[in-house]
């Protein structure tokens, strides 16, 4: 459900205030479930999130997410126990959690101690599902719980070694905490050490009506996220009208992820920015922790994500694009590719020129079409490297920006019906235009039925790309830039079978904030080949 919040501003001393000061955050809101609402906060430091309705004296990055506990499919989940092994709980990362349990949310819970062998103790009580593992740890100590009902409330332990409340609510998915930082609408954290230090922290609250809030605060990481002080999250959860809240963890633990694709797949994905091994211009890794929270919801088939929050630039990076934009459109002129010479891969069997062409072009007037001739060497193979602005990152810029670490990149392509297969993929320079690594996206099959054909990467999905010339695997920036296209007559860099043919490209381009489908143009109706025809020759007829 969403909900109209009033602005806020972080003061000096450690708190926030409801204020008419000049708001310098942003608050990006996506809804990746029924009933459920991600709330991104960021205050970069460079000023480039001005415009919010929170402000904040340093950079950070904070996800919340709001839940509607009686939207339909809702449920919860703390993680069970181990049962007869040694410890009281099993370790997994946050989304490994999320993909064993088939929750489509998850934060990671306890602090805990090593128990061993994938073990683990958990320091505060744990309840799954009405079956406790690890008993109250002091009278008055920090509970959040969720009851059968999907009633959440915070509670106050009774009894230490038990597994009761001070409100005498029995315990169904429960978990303990360190600090109750909120207690029905008043900042109660300690004065303290861990209270005042800037770091990553998780916790989770409750509003009077019901709904039932996680927070995910990125720390440790610089001019990126420098954390915040348990105080301050208190604050931040008043203003969304959070009147009772806990703080249950921090540091390299803090990890949320959601399984938010909707594929049918358990394949969650790290939403925030883990401080383990992480950098003010690149994240870290989850944490193999003790327990997680889960949540069970129905997908949004309207959600669209959020963009990944932005960095800071790395020595000679450049700025980034942030819009839909062509890259290269081949009105005129072979753009980028007009240095392309050559093929190379297993066997060195073909050549292949460039050309425009005005036939059909995807979209204006022209594409670039591309003739493969076969030279018959042996052994047989064809893998071809066609290079975008000679491969030098410097050479592939935008109005001198960059693609991002985040979106989609690819383009369009024709093959005409009859050929063989083949098989297109893109390479790409990431890091800056000084210094760069390689990175290879999966081979995409190309139909031979004479249609354009989309064919694009995600860059945020790891899967899809290899490492090539000191590349690692993955698209982390923070400039990215179109290194090459690769047509191979098999789905890899190894080459294929003897290939010959013609083929087309076109549109070439970048989105950050989602796929390239809206490019997509529908094939014109017989009545509109008809006037395109016509149109065609009163051009001629003019240019005559």
């Amino acid at each position: 459900m969403r909900q109209t919040y009033p602005a806020l501003t972080l003061v000096a001393a450690s708190c926030l205030t409801i204020t008419a000061h000049a708001p310098a955050a942003i608050i990006q809101t996506a809804e990746p479930f029924i009933g459920i609402t991600h709330h991104q906060i960021i205050e970069a430091s460079d000023g480039s999130t001005a415009g919010g309705t929170i402000n904040f004296p340093r950079p950070v990055v904070i996800h919340l997410v709001e839940i509607d506990p009686a939207a339909p499919g809702v449920s919860f989940l703390m993680q069970p126990g181990n049962g007869p092994l040694q410890g009281e709980v099993t370790r997994y990362t946050t989304p490994n959690f999320a993909n064993t349990f088939g929750t489509q949310i998850a934060l990671n819970g306890d602090f805990y101690a090593d128990a061993g062998a994938g073990q683990a103790n958990v320091t505060h009580t744990g309840v799954s599902q009405g079956n406790g593992y690890s008993p109250n740890w002091y009278t008055g100590q920090p509970i959040f719980n969720v009851d059968a009902n999907n009633v959440a409330s915070v509670l106050a332990a009774r009894t230490p070694g038990g597994f009761d409340s001070l409100e005498n609510i029995p315990l169904y998915n429960a978990l303990g905490g360190n600090q109750r930082i909120l207690t029905n609408g008043s900042i109660t954290a300690p004065n303290d050490s861990y209270t005042n230090a800037l770091n990553p922290h998780s916790a989770l609250g409750v509003a009077p009506d019901g709904r039932v809030f996680l927070m995910a605060v990125d720390g440790r990481q610089g001019d990126f996220s420098s954390g915040m002080r348990t105080t301050e999250m208190a604050s931040l959860f008043l203003h969304f009208g959070v009147t009772n809240a806990i703080n249950i963890d921090g540091g390299g633990s803090t990890t949320l992820a959601f399984d938010d694709s909707n594929d049918g797949i358990a394949n969650a994905r790290v939403i925030n920015s883990p401080s383990d091994l992480s950098s003010e211009l690149s994240p870290g890794n989850p944490r193999l922790v003790a327990n997680n929270f889960g949540v069970f919801a129905t997908p949004n088939p309207d959600y669209i994500p959020l963009p990944s929050p932005p960095r800071p630039l790395a020595e000679g990076a450049v700025p980034l694009l942030t819009t839909l934009t062509i890259l290269d459109d081949f009105e005129g002129s072979k753009g980028r590719f007009a240095s392309a010479r050559g093929v190379a891969g297993s066997g060195n069997v073909a050549t292949y020129a460039t050309r425009l062409d005005n036939t059909a072009p995807h979209q204006g007037f022209e594409s670039l079409e591309i003739t493969i001739t076969n030279t018959g060497a042996q052994p047989s193979g064809m893998f071809a490297r066609i290079p975008s602005g000679a491969a030098l990152p410097s050479n592939n810029t935008q109005n001198g920006k960059a693609m991002a670490r985040t979106g989609y990149v690819g383009f369009f392509i024709k093959l005409d019906p009859g050929q063989d297969p083949l098989y297109a993929a893109i390479q790409l320079d990431d890091g800056s235009p000084i210094q760069s690594g390689l990175e290879r996206s999966n081979f995409i099959e190309i139909i031979p039925n004479g249609q354009w054909q989309l064919v694009q990467w995600n860059l945020e999905d790891s899967r899809l790309w290899s490492p090539r010339d000191n590349g690692d695997g993955d698209i982390d920036g923070p400039n990215t830039f179109i290194d090459s296209i690769l047509l191979s007559a098999a789905p890899g860099d190894t080459g294929g079978p003897n290939w010959a043919g013609t083929l087309h490209l076109d549109t070439i381009a970048y989105n950050p904030n989602g796929d390239l489908a809206s490019l997509i143009i529908p094939e014109p109706t017989s009545a509109a080949i008809f006037s395109l025809v016509t149109i065609g020759w009163i051009r001629r007829r003019s240019a005559a």
